[in-house]
């Protein structure tokens, strides 16, 4: 009975052991996940910040855009009206070069 009383307490010292080897090693890398947690955190909270300066660079950058925009003005030009009313009455040089005066006018 004294033999598997120290059978039983052999075993459970050896058990003991290796659950304290195997918590050693849980607690280092519990110890790594930490610092990784941390880093990563870290990395987050830099490119959140790198992305914010970029949405407010962007949004800058799209106002001058349109401020810099040109409106198109598609009225037709008063010398562009002026040519769609020069008619030649007929084909002499003289109503021609009327005409081609009438088209250069100032």
């Amino acid at each position: 009975m004294a033999a598997l009383l120290g059978f039983a307490c052999v075993n459970l010292f050896l058990e003991n052991s290796k659950l304290q080897s195997i918590n050693s090693v849980l607690l280092k890398d519990l110890e790594s996940v930490k610092e990784k947690n941390e880093r990563l955190t870290k990395d987050y909270t830099t490119v959140k910040n790198n992305l914010s300066a970029c949405d407010t660079a962007l949004a800058s950058q799209n106002e001058a855009i349109k401020a810099a925009a040109v409106k198109i003005d598609d009225t037709p030009s008063k010398e562009a009206e002026r040519i769609k009313k020069i008619y030649v009455k007929d084909k002499s040089c003289e109503a021609e070069l009327a005409a081609y005066k009438e088209l250069f006018r100032d």
